[in-house]
């Protein structure tokens, strides 16, 4: 089970400002790593890691009740569901499937379903809502979400190691995780353990 930052992390809970807190990290996170992005993506990113504070917010509402629902049947609900509710089930899609990767990639580690899965699930579900959005700002917010997928991921990666929410990563979970996404911030880390990654021909890159 992924153990969530409620459970490894609740002195948070007792801050006196958690947005303030959250958001000096992302600020810090997307000045190292030079990435940039608009005000409303890193408002979006402070409260997403917020409001995962409490576990209960990585559970989907459904006609059973709250329940941890995998997204391809989260993506079959919101199929199948009105315009409205559309827009919130492939919201909160993106947001688990962003939220996980940046946090809980080691949780995804040899299984079928891996890190590159997520990626693109939260990155197609962010792009349908700025899609189904009648309203520009929100349109170009998630439009942003959904091409920044992978810095953002990196992003709230960076967050989780320096509020100590997981441990170092093992060195072939980054390597594999490097192999899924390309990303820059994972590529630099191996770096800097003295491990230059390469792809290796026949491997098909993420795009």
């Amino acid at each position: 089970m992924i153990k969530t930052m409620g459970t490894t992390d609740a002195h948070l809970l007792a801050l006196d400002s958690p947005l303030e807190y959250f958001r000096e990290l992302v600020q810090e996170a997307l000045g190292h790593q030079k990435i940039t992005a608009s005000g409303e993506s890193e408002f979006y990113l402070v409260n997403l890691l917020h409001d995962f504070i409490d576990s209960s917010h990585l559970f989907q509402n459904a006609p059973e009740g709250k329940k941890d629902e995998p997204l391809a049947l989260m993506l079959a609900r919101a199929l199948q569901s009105d315009h409205h509710q559309k827009i919130q089930i492939l919201k909160h899609l993106g947001d688990i499937a962003l939220y996980i990767s940046g946090f809980f990639p080691e949780s995804m580690h040899r299984k079928i379903i891996n890190i590159d899965y997520y990626i693109q699930m939260g990155g197609a579900a962010y792009q349908t809502v700025s899609t189904l959005m009648g309203n520009k700002i929100f349109t170009k917010l998630f439009e942003e979400l959904s091409t920044k997928f992978i810095p953002f991921v990196d992003i709230l990666s960076e967050v989780s190691e320096k509020s100590l929410l997981k441990s170092n990563p093992n060195i072939l979970q980054l390597y594999e995780v490097w192999l899924s996404t390309r990303s820059e911030r994972v590529r630099q880390i191996l770096e800097e353990q003295g491990i230059t990654p390469h792809i290796l021909p026949g491997l098909k890159i993420l795009q």
